[in-house]
């Protein structure tokens, strides 16, 4: 599989962050960086997570691509697309979020499934992972076959796979820490400070713009003014 598509894949499984869903009751996230593998068949490919309370951060290094949520107040989320490669930043203001109905369930952004959602699933044994308690997991969600060890303490999991008629993805915890690695690839305000900025509300009257029309075509949807 192709390694740009990763960070597509992630967003496509409603159960995954950085796909806004409605917003619910949520679970306190607890700070902290994770490093997972993350792939569909036998292609594997590195994927970050960052998160406190304010903001939430994801990166994909093989596809050149971040995604940075940023919670203002109670109700309000700034949401900043990176393409590293492009040199480009597309901005979703909280106007433009609340305009789409897109706001997140913050506790999924946090921790890529949401908790909610594993009292619709088996639990079964327990185990020591990473120096906390993880819980076994499995059934049916959104149509996918799912198998998981969930770790209570960091509301992560260290191990998932779902398997679905067009096929397999996995995805496995390697590293995780209360502070981040410099070594790990976050889009810092220095790094990006020379990235150009596109607001999503204005796509529509871009599409002339190569980087827009490459970016409507990838993602399978049309943004409008």
């Amino acid at each position: 599989m192709n390694p740009k598509k990763i960070y597509i894949l992630l967003a496509s499984f409603g159960l995954l962050a950085g796909n806004p869903v409605w917003a619910t009751a949520e679970q306190i996230i607890v700070p902290l960086a994770a490093r997972f593998t993350v792939g569909k068949g036998k292609a594997n490919t590195d994927w970050y997570l960052w998160r406190d309370e304010k903001r939430i951060e994801t990166a994909s290094p093989a596809s050149g691509r971040g995604d940075i949520w940023e919670r203002i107040g109670q109700d309000a989320y700034n949401r900043r697309q990176v393409f590293h490669d492009d040199r480009r930043i597309v901005e979703y203001t909280p106007g433009e979020i609340r305009t789409r109905q897109a706001e997140p369930d913050w506790s999924a952004l946090g921790s890529i499934i949401s908790p909610r959602l594993l009292g619709k699933l088996r639990r079964g044994g327990s185990k020591s992972l990473f120096g906390q308690n993880a819980v076994y997991y499995s059934g049916q969600l959104a149509g996918q076959r799912l198998a998981m060890w969930w770790l209570e303490q960091a509301q992560l999991p260290a191990q998932l796979q779902l398997v679905g008629k067009t096929g397999s993805f996995h995805m496995q915890l390697r590293e995780i820490r209360s502070n981040e690695s410099s070594r790990w690839p976050r889009a810092s305000a220095e790094r990006i400070a020379t990235y150009a900025v596109i607001d999503a509300a204005d796509f529509g009257d871009k599409e002339y713009d190569p980087f827009v029309a490459r970016l409507q075509q990838q993602d399978g949807v049309q943004h409008t003014h």
